[in-house]
């Protein structure tokens, strides 16, 4: 059963929400309270002035009667132009609100320097839930004002109801049932998106199928667009029934709730009835407990309501908080140094990894060392666990037990950010950028890309040294082209084009102490392979006299890997052989096997 009151992620989500406002704009948010607060008063005393005006014709009395009259209008007018200003600010605030909880989200996603938010299931569900919620998110704080004005009414309320009968205070306690059970039925809601997390995610992921140009050819072609809209259609089921077992719970006790305040209501009908028949309460104090007693049927209700509305939206703000927690466990206390030239190179200290929430490791007691201004070469099977040691070397992986040492000194202690600027890498999952080609090459080197009269030459460079200098000069406006189909005047590029362009932004870095290249040209043909890997080592073989920078490539193709100082081989997630290539032929093992079958393909 879900938490009958908030839990510490309600009050942190609020307040983190209220110190992103107060930040964006302190003035509107305090304008806002103040405005919504003023309205909730102005409102609540239309029933005193109309007590003024009946009280004051019963007895005769003129002044009375025209100070209530204006106080009537007063309320009337003030509380629509309050209401008004209130909800320009409040829009406005909220504006400000979505710039700022979508900037701290992506700050969170892109502080985290390893990739467990992107491949950890549990922050996942969190990270597409905060996408899928956003409106959510954008309304906690409208909704909170909205609670805090809500509020402000009824003590206003219990106010004057204690001035006719103090016993009328006893009304609004008839409504706390409904107050009392709004964190239990907004549990309720969270159990609801907890539960259909899951099937809500895989109903995306088959939308998202559809819609993109990814998958279209294969839908089409193998004719599966009614086998992915009947698992659409399931899982959505599946989404509305958890849905609808739950708000059926919440009905029935909102129900329950709202006869125990009917109860209430006649009671204080009753009571001031005989108060007035015994003379003991005018008829403007009748009045003003019927107007009051109404109001408070559907402020407590009103209450309770906006008291799920906002659960449901702190619950989207929590989702953030989750991950601004990951991100701030993730973040590390590194704060060592990184070397200007390593001496000793990389070793790999008994290094074993596994993926969250399983317990195989994908790679098992690796020990290995990388030499200072080497050139490495990765091979072996599918699943082997190359592209896992390749992330691990980045450091966007961090080894569940071992050390990764660069000059003896520990990977862990030294500071991610200033690793990841002597770091580069092109991997096999490049991203496609869909900027100007400038800046998709151009974003491998912010520092080069931020001094104008270094970015030009340096992008040039960066496209000759990847072969990308045809792909470039084949393009409508050269390096100034707009990437991607979908933008105006945006040009898409094939497979092969786009991976040239990622193998350029990781050229940008022209001495990095670590050059990762994960299947950097499965996209080209084995000659261009070929071709460019030599040019790679030669540079990387005058840049190891300068820092002593290691060169790490991952292929499948044995003509480029045998130009390699050395030779790592893969095997289910070990390390089965280290060597040069000659070394490996000669040894007759696993490199050898695989060489000879790959050779025999091309006689």
């Amino acid at each position: 059963m879900p938490s009958d009151r908030p839990t510490p992620t309600w009050r942190r989500s609020a307040a983190m929400v209220i110190k992103i406002a107060w930040s964006a704009d302190r003035r509107r948010t305090l304008l806002a309270v103040l405005l919504l607060g003023g309205q909730a008063v102005v409102q609540t005393l239309f029933a005193l002035w109309l007590k003024l005006v009946l009280d004051g014709a019963a007895a005769g009395d003129p002044a009375a009667m025209i100070i209530g009259a204006a106080g009537v209008v007063a309320s009337i007018a003030g509380t629509g132009a309050l209401s008004h200003a209130g909800g320009r600010v409040l829009a406005t605030l909220s504006g400000e609100l979505r710039y700022g909880l979508n900037l701290r989200l992506l700050r969170v996603t892109a502080g985290v320097p390893t990739l467990d938010l992107h491949e950890t299931p549990e922050h996942l569900t969190q990270l597409e839930g905060v996408r899928r919620e956003q409106y959510q998110l954008y309304s906690v704080l409208p909704r909170l004002v909205e609670l805090l004005a809500l509020v402000i009414r009824l003590v206003a309320m219990g106010v004057l109801l204690a001035g006719v009968h103090p016993a009328l205070l006893l009304l609004p306690l008839f409504g706390l049932p409904a107050v009392a059970v709004s964190p239990w039925t907004g549990g309720l809601f969270r159990e609801g998106q907890e539960r259909a997390a899951e099937p809500a995610r895989r109903a995306e992921h088959v939308l998202e199928l559809t819609a993109t140009a990814g998958a279209a050819k294969e839908i089409r072609l193998y004719r599966i667009g009614r086998v992915l809209l009947d698992r659409f259609d399931a899982e959505q089921r599946s989404v509305r029934r958890i849905h609808h077992r739950l708000q059926l719970r919440a009905v029935g006790i909102g129900l329950v709730c709202r006869l125990t305040f009917l109860a209430g209501y006649l009671g204080a009908v009753v009571l001031v009835v005989q108060l007035a028949a015994a003379g003991r309460a005018s008829l403007g104090d009748a009045v003003l407990t019927a107007v009051l007693a109404g109001q408070v049927l559907g402020l407590v209700t009103g209450a309770a309501d906006a008291l799920q509305l906002t659960f449901q939206s702190l619950v989207a703000a929590g989702r953030l908080v989750h991950l601004a927690d990951v991100e701030a466990g993730a973040r590390g206390t590194g704060t060592g140094t990184v070397p200007d030239r390593l001496e000793q190179g990389i070793r790999l200290d008994r290094v074993t990894y596994r993926y969250p929430g399983t317990d195989r490791a994908a790679l098992a007691e690796v020990d290995l060392t990388l030499p200072a201004g080497t050139t490495v070469a990765v091979v072996g099977d599918n699943g082997a666990g190359k592209s896992t040691l390749v992330k691990l070397l980045a450091g966007l992986y961090r080894p569940s037990s071992g050390r990764i040492l660069l000059d003896g000194t520990d990977l862990a202690t030294v500071d991610p950010a200033a690793f990841r600027r002597r770091t580069s890498a092109c991997f096999q999952d490049h991203a496609r950028f869909e900027f100007t080609v400038r800046t998709a090459v151009g974003l491998g080197d912010l520092d080069a890309l931020a001094v104008p009269e270094r970015a030009d030459p340096a992008i040039r460079d960066a496209i000759e040294r990847a072969g990308a200098a045809d792909v470039v000069a084949g393009l409508p406006a050269g390096p100034d082209t707009q990437l991607g189909p979908a933008w105006p005047g945006g040009v898409d590029l094939s497979g092969g084009q786009w991976q040239r362009l990622a193998l350029a932004r990781a050229m940008m870095r022209t001495e990095p102490l670590l050059l990762l290249l994960d299947e950097p040209a499965s996209a080209l043909d084995a000659e261009v392979e070929h071709e460019l890997f030599r040019r790679w080592a030669l540079a990387a073989r005058r840049a190891a006299k300068i820092n002593g920078g290691v060169t790490v490539l991952v292929s499948h193709r044995f003509s480029t890997v045998r130009m390699a100082d050395l030779v790592i081989v893969c095997d289910r997630g070990r390390v089965t052989e280290v060597g040069d290539h000659d070394t490996l032929i000669k040894l007759g093992g696993h490199y050898a096997d695989m060489y000879e079958l790959q050779a025999r393909s091309y006689r």
